[in-house]
């Protein structure tokens, strides 16, 4: 996981307040109105063929086509950070329905990090119950504030959530890497202790299956064997003196 810049401002058409406004207003009432059209940015032609997905093609853009909690490369998948219908482990709250069309709301991610059982599903632990936030903490005067939608913003970051949000924290602050326990490859490992957040993230998404652990080898381990290689290659070959080989290894 690495920080993302994602302009808020620069929002989708298809997620526009004046878009969506009339779509949260009947979501609100019954919440099988949620339309994935609408959250992926579907762009129909006359025949009714689907012709781009600008949120998608926003997000990989963004992500350059990566998962936003693996960061390997995937067919991406619209996960709404905060579930919009339902929250393991709070049954009484219902989701976070009104927060389906909100562009910090949503993140490009692969199957198996977000997929129910073994990923992240419909999982959003915060660190108090109590500040779970609401639709009521949004709708005021019979009309939705938006300010109050941006996951940046409270009541939202008020409720101060185990899992990590690329657009808002640094994962370099609250994970790094170790070598595995069984030696498979390399693992992520939380580095926070007050707050456990790291530790929660990768616990949340899976982040140490091990298909990850081998990649997380091949990217950061392979490189430096190939490196050591060449350089011996080299001086082998009287192309370098001793001197420069080991600049060459510190390169």
């Amino acid at each position: 996981m690495r920080k993302v810049a994602k302009d808020l401002q620069n929002i989708p058409a298809s997620l526009s307040q004046h878009n969506t406004e009339n779509h949260l207003n009947a979501i609100q009432i019954n919440k099988k109105l949620i339309d994935s059209d609408v959250y992926r940015g579907k762009i129909k032609d006359e025949d009714g063929n689907v012709v781009r997905e600008e949120v998608v093609e926003a997000l990989e853009a963004i992500y350059y086509n990566k998962c936003a909690y693996c960061e390997q490369p995937t067919h991406t998948y619209i996960e709404h950070y905060r579930p919009k219908n339902r929250v393991i482990k709070s049954p009484n709250h219902g989701g976070y329905f009104w927060l389906c069309y909100e562009w910090s709301n949503l993140l490009p991610t692969c199957h198996e990090c977000n997929k129910i059982g073994g990923g992240k599903g419909d999982q959003f632990p915060i660190q108090n119950e109590a500040q779970r936030a609401r639709f009521a903490d949004c709708y005021l005067d019979n009309q939705i504030d938006f300010t109050k939608l941006l996951a940046n913003q409270p009541p939202l970051i008020d409720e101060a959530p185990y899992l990590l949000h690329p657009e808002i924290d640094d994962p370099r602050e609250y994970l790094s890497f170790e070598i595995d326990a069984k030696k498979r490859g390399i693992a992520l490992k939380g580095i926070d202790e007050v707050t456990k957040r790291g530790e929660e993230t990768i616990r949340i998404c899976h982040l140490n299956r091990v298909e990850l652990l081998l990649k997380r080898q091949e990217t950061i381990i392979k490189p430096v064997i190939d490196n050591i290689r060449r350089a011996f290659g080299l001086l082998s070959k009287g192309t370098i003196t001793a001197p420069q080989f080991f600049d060459e290894l510190t390169e």
